[in-house]
């Protein structure tokens, strides 16, 4: 049962590196999302200084919506504010006259907004909500439910939206050459929905590397469509990551867990071979403590015994205060719990 640890700030030393190394973990993700080429140059140096045979992966962004990096300011919004969302296309010709209003752009064309029914947004794993109360010519006023930051290149959740990708995006073009170039042999694409997406990547990887054989393709489920489209996804792909990051705040909170345990059962019963990682909120109450709670530990025994082949600690490791002592949790864990 493999441990995969996001590398962040918390993450970026030899020593460390080391440490997590030597207390289990057996591959190490670079979360292509958040891109810093001299940064990921170094990490990788690291470990293969370390150990050379050491995994890597490369975890790609995919078509998820984000607010766009046109903006430049960060600013705080507070509860039962009335902020707006547009498209990348509605900010550029926004009237700066108007700038006073807070006017959130996303990654996304004024077209794809108007084309459909949006209710509701959420970023930061569903702990920042905003309410719709109004869609007009591809602008969005909503309410704000929760207190938070808004910045550039911030994950959004619009549960339902569908938009056309017809390709690859340029990003992860660009992380995907850069990656193959450094032989990482481990790709992860995230928001995979259908088998069109993942033919996207597997001909990416053909035109740059000359074929598949070599590398490892692992679908990352974190919508209602990627759940239903799982067989399809899981027979082209190498396994799948059950993301429940992002599943959550898609399929809702109560909902999910009900997703999660389904889709991971139906895995196992139609692909027996194929990879099943979970991924997030695996040692939560590990990020800024040293010991995890019972919630997590009846969790991680539940999955080890229904037979997922992974783990994948995403802010334990990557922000988290114990990133060592996380990675040592989860692997005495696995050992204690495996029958």
């Amino acid at each position: 049962m493999k441990i995969i640890a996001t590398l962040g700030p918390k993450t970026t030393n030899k020593e460390v590196i080391k440490q997590l190394i030597d207390v289990g973990v057996d591959i190490f993700r670079l979360n292509f999302s958040h891109f810093y080429e001299n940064q990921f140059n170094n990490m990788i140096s690291i470990i293969r200084s370390i150990d050379k045979d050491m995994d890597i992966m490369a975890d790609l962004q995919g078509k998820k919506v984000r607010v766009d990096e046109s903006l430049k300011n960060v600013f705080k919004i507070y509860e039962n504010e009335i902020v707006y969302f547009c498209g990348y296309d509605g900010y550029l010709i926004f009237d700066e006259n108007n700038k006073k209003m807070k006017l959130i752009p996303l990654n996304i064309s004024s077209e794809i907004i108007s084309n459909n029914n949006i209710e509701k947004i959420s970023m930061k794993d569903g702990t920042m909500n905003f309410k719709v109360i109004d869609q007009n010519n591809g602008f969005l006023k909503v309410r704000v439910i929760n207190d938070g930051i808004i910045r550039g290149g911030k994950g959004c959740n619009i549960p339902g939206i569908y938009f056309e990708n017809k390709e690859l995006t340029k990003k992860d073009k660009k992380s995907l050459k850069w990656a193959i170039e450094n032989n990482i042999k481990i790709i992860s694409q995230s928001f995979v929905e259908n088998k069109r997406d993942i033919d996207h990547i597997r001909k990416y990887i053909c035109e740059i590397n000359g074929d598949l054989k070599s590398i490892k393709l692992l679908s990352k489920i974190e919508t209602n469509l990627g759940v239903d489209n799982f067989k399809e996804i899981i027979r082209y792909s190498d396994g799948i990551i059950i993301a429940r990051g992002y599943l959550i705040p898609e399929c809702g909170l109560i909902n999910s867990v009900d997703k999660e345990f389904d889709l991971l059962l139906k895995v196992k019963k139609y692909e027996k071979e194929k990879e099943v990682i979970i991924a997030t909120h695996i040692l939560d109450n590990m990020r800024k403590g040293i010991i995890p709670n019972i919630n997590e530990l009846e969790s991680i025994y539940t999955f080890v015994n229904l037979g997922v082949t992974g783990f994948l600690l995403a802010s334990e490791t990557s922000i988290g205060n114990y990133p060592v002592k996380s990675v040592e949790m989860l692997k005495m864990l696995i050992n204690l719990y495996k029958k």
